[in-house]
């Protein structure tokens, strides 16, 4: 087998070659069409665990991505920070094979959020590290422009590490993107940045220090677009296609938090909108000022412990009943998302708490100034219009269900009806828009189905694709289909 057939058909022997004092796991951990990650013990220090990352062969003779690969060790090397991963050791610059040896991670955010969508206490903490590490890089001189869930890993007690710089831009070295080239990944990247293309080679180079606010602006919306992934359970505009997508990020149409979670504070809402302004100049200056508007806003010190107002909500909202598997819903083309719904007595409770933390004193943690930089006429036209009520009593609509809708049992379409109905068939819980796909690995798709649907008592799934080879009417191959979203639900 060759690497025309597969791109790692060596790795794992000319690994073994090149880092003897590692002991690789006899299986990758994960496996993408650009690299293998190897768990590894260090055999000369006492066996700890560490990740061995190794981009597939034919990218180490590509010279754009060979030069693009060892610039993204020397910004890993230079950016010297407790959230920023670092490097154990790394491919020479003479070496046939590229790769990274980095600590083990047992975690990272884009798992931790397939199982579960994060607490209110949690995301924060989350954004305030990644704060931390985005304002070190870009006082440096650099811009990480892919910040995602995929690229935050979790070390021991939820320390939060950066990682992949692989398409960061360096203020003092030259632009290694190709003309034609998307930066970043759609739906966590500036509509600004993913477009942008390479720089301009003859401009004149940029000095030494800090980056400026317009470059700090693409990686402030990326970290607002993680934040509205760890309180919703889901990406900003999951519910839409690519080319959709791209057109409301643009546009700036962005579904509300509160929509999706009415029991979240209010005050969430314009600065998550603020964060990921179309509008670069409109949003946070810097990552740094971002965390410390969320942290005021619902009361967290900027060490990360919740004042003893949050607190005493959080042990308040542990005593209400659990809520329902936060969904990503499907539009296409159907209705937006259906809100869910929460305890009167969570709402009344936070609307008690955010005037509190709108009007009061300085020293209690309030968030007068926050208040001051998200209200006015702006809000509003940042909000997205609203979700169609959900049906009730004898209603029927006959329509796609979204995630906490119930159907019948009718094979030929999907006619929703209110989950208490006698006519409730099937219960839809989740339903994830572009899942993780191994297609053509498996061509079937159920391994794909099952993972996103989790174990949460799923009876079955349906998945829907589009064909990735033909624009024709042509039946689906499952060879070169790609599943663009995944329906899960129970049987009632």
């Amino acid at each position: 087998m060759d690497e025309t057939s597969d791109p790692f058909a060596r790795i794992r022997r000319r690994l073994a070659e090149l880092l003897p004092e590692y002991r690789l796991e006899a299986e990758p951990v994960s496996t993408t069409g650009l690299s293998q990650v190897f768990r590894a013990e260090d055999l000369r220090l006492h066996h700890r665990p560490v990740a061995v990352k190794a981009m597939a062969g034919y990218l180490a003779m590509h010279p754009g991505y060979r030069r693009r690969f060892l610039r993204e060790i020397q910004l890993m090397t230079e950016l010297e920070h407790p959230n920023v991963m670092y490097l154990i050791r790394a491919s020479a610059a003479d070496e046939d094979l590229l790769y990274l040896v980095m600590p083990w991670a047992e975690d990272d955010l884009r798992r931790r959020l397939g199982r579960e969508r994060l607490d209110l206490a949690a995301a924060v903490d989350v954004v305030l590290q990644t704060a931390r590490a985005l304002d070190f890089a870009h006082d440096r001189g650099v811009v990480h422009r892919d910040v995602k869930p995929a690229n935050l890993l979790f070390g021991a007690e939820g320390h939060v590490y950066l990682s992949d710089f692989g398409v960061a831009k360096d203020r003092t070295g030259p632009d290694l993107t190709v003309a034609g080239e998307s930066i970043g990944t759609r739906r966590y990247t500036a509509p600004e940045v993913y477009s942008a293309g390479p720089a301009d080679p003859d401009a004149p180079e940029a000095p030494a220090g800090p980056v400026s606010e317009a470059d700090r602006a693409g990686d402030v919306y990326s970290l607002g677009a993680v934040l509205y992934h760890c309180l919703t359970g889901q990406r900003p505009f999951d519910q839409l296609d690519d080319s959709a997508a791209e057109r409301a990020q643009r546009e700036g149409d962005l579904t509300p938090v509160t929509l999706l979670h009415p029991h979240l504070p209010a005050a969430l809402d314009p600065v998550v909108a603020k964060a990921m302004h179309v509008d670069p100049a409109r949003r946070y200056r810097t990552c740094g000022e971002l965390a410390h508007a969320l942290a005021q806003t619902v009361g967290v010190t900027e060490a990360g412990s919740a004042l003893p107002i949050l607190r005493d909500i959080q042990e308040r909202l542990r005593a209400e009943p659990p809520e329902p598997v936060a969904p990503a819903a499907v539009r296409a083309p159907g209705p937006r998302l259906l809100p869910l719904l929460a305890p009167v007595a969570s709402l009344l409770l936070v609307a008690a708490v955010l005037g509190w933390t709108a009007f009061g004193p300085e020293d209690g943690g309030g968030s007068g100034v926050a208040a001051e930089e998200t209200t006015g006429p702006e809000v509003e036209e940042e909000a997205g219009p609203t979700a169609p009520p959900p049906v009730t009593g004898d209603e029927r609509v006959e329509r796609r269900p979204v995630a906490g809708e119930c159907t019948t049992d009718d094979e030929d379409t999907w006619v929703v009806v209110a989950c208490d109905s006698p006519d409730a068939a099937e219960y839809y819980y989740r339903i994830v828009v572009n899942p993780e796909d191994p297609n053509p690995s498996q061509p079937d798709h159920d391994d794909a189905s099952w993972l996103a649907c989790g174990d949460a008592g799923a009876t079955d799934f349906e998945y829907y694709w589009g064909d990735s080879t033909t624009d024709s009417d042509e039946a689906w191959d499952p060879e070169t289909g790609v599943v663009y979203y995944i329906m899960c639900y129970q049987e009632i």
